[in-house]
């Protein structure tokens, strides 16, 4: 079983998920060395990192070689944002601020060929070598995210209507903390009462769910309130770990 297979079987079964992002350092030589046996997907941020559906081509191309699945974080949810992304190699996209039905359904059209959606046939990287057109759509991932109260309150909607197209149901913490009253303030009352909503209907309807983990603490947090998928830290935040970690301990030489 190849990683795209594994992730869909773990997304489908709700098993513990571990993926990580890649948002300002464009590097396929540190991309290499970030894979593991039990990463399960790496995304690349077009939102709010330096990527878009160019400069990240050489980044998907090893993730391809590499078997790793490989998402795209999309600027909005546009067609041509996550149809290119798809075309240039992206094995899935993350939409941000996911809170209306109509974005779902552009998202599934851009993603997805007909009669599922409507996504043109071309592109480079569209397929992998040796895959079927019939295959096609049973590795590719969506994952909306959940960043506001209108989201929240849609959120049963959505899965009733487009669940079994979505792969995981994922909470940006800062923006919906911003949406919520209490700017950057992930652990603030009404936003942990936020996300122990978005798990609680993810779970009754049987449907995977997470949300951005600044580190392994809240990666266990999270775990323990419900979610599945744990989508933790970012280049930017292994750097400066292991820098001020080293940079700590060459100040205390004596």
């Amino acid at each position: 079983m190849n990683k795209y297979e594994r992730l869909a079987r773990k997304l489908e079964n709700r098993e513990k998920v571990i993926g990580t992002t890649m948002s300002l350092l464009n590097s396929p030589l540190l991309l290499e060395q970030m894979n593991r046996e039990d990463l399960d997907f790496v995304l690349f941020d077009a939102e709010h990192g330096v990527f878009d559906t160019q400069n990240v081509i050489s980044l998907l191309q090893v993730s391809r070689l590499m078997g790793l699945p490989a998402f795209v974080r999309a600027q909005d949810c546009e067609y041509h944002l996550i149809a290119k992304a798809i075309d240039m190699g992206a094995d899935g996209v993350m939409v941000p601020r996911t809170e209306t039905l109509e974005q779902l359904r552009t998202a599934v059209d851009a993603l997805l060929f007909y009669p599922q959606g409507r996504k043109g046939c071309g592109g480079h990287g569209q397929f992998r070598p040796g895959e079927a057109f019939d295959d096609f759509g049973k590795t590719r991932f969506l994952m909306p995210q959940i960043e506001s109260q209108q989201g929240i309150d849609l959120l049963p909607r959505m899965l009733e209507e487009y669940g079994e197209y979505i792969s995981a149901v994922i909470i940006g913490p800062y923006d919906m903390s911003v949406m919520l009253g209490t700017p950057k303030v992930i652990g603030s009352p009404v936003m942990l009462e936020a996300i122990q909503k978005v798990f609680d209907i993810c779970n009754r309807y049987g449907k995977s769910c997470g949300i951005f983990c600044d580190n392994e603490v809240l990666a266990q947090k999270y775990r323990d309130m419900g979610c599945n998928v744990l989508w933790t830290a970012t280049d930017k935040d292994f750097f400066m770990r292991g820098y001020r970690e080293e940079m700590d301990a060459v100040a205390a030489i004596r």
